[in-house]
């Protein structure tokens, strides 16, 4: 016959293991998704601004009397106002980052009489997907795919050009 004390002493024993083991596969999970974003994030901001160039030339013959988008790089424009994409990833091992979207007046834009229109931004960072298939940006936009970001970029520049345009 078993000893109850020796048997809840034994469980206990089991359950401490449990959550050393539990606590080493954490910090290795952990481990994994910062290299993953460390080792991804800079090519994903890249990719965002390919794909974001691809999106200004497929959809521009589509604009009908809205001004065009012109692709400058890390910025993209539509008549006199601009979104800007600057990603800062400053430690290259690590996974911080931040990706930030500003969107207001275009870069020659000059406002003589008037105080120029707020800026407009958002700020988000790299982080893996959950199967870790790709990288995700996740912030004041909620969590969206590189696709995602570069259909709200233009929408919320639009929006913004019609409503300060002059």
């Amino acid at each position: 016959m078993s000893d109850p004390l020796s048997d809840r002493l034994k469980h206990l024993a089991e359950q401490h293991a449990k959550g050393k083991q539990a606590e080493k596969d954490a910090v290795a999970f952990q481990e994994r998704v910062n290299k993953y974003i460390a080792d991804n994030a800079r090519g994903e901001y890249d990719n965002l601004l390919r794909l974001i160039n691809a999106r200004v030339e497929q959809i521009n013959p589509t604009l009908g009397a809205l001004q065009p988008y012109h692709f400058g790089g890390q910025w993209v424009s539509q008549g006199n106002m601009a979104a800007y994409l600057t990603f800062d990833k400053p430690i290259v091992n690590l996974p911080d980052n931040a990706l930030v979207i500003s969107i207001g007046p275009g870069p020659n834009t000059f406002y003589p009489f008037d105080d120029p229109p707020r800026p407009v931004r958002y700020r988000m960072h790299a982080a893996a997907a959950d199967d870790f298939s790709r990288i995700v940006w996740v912030g004041d936009l909620g969590e969206v795919k590189t696709e995602q970001v570069i259909d709200l970029v233009l929408e919320q520049l639009t929006a913004y050009y019609l409503e300060h345009h002059k």
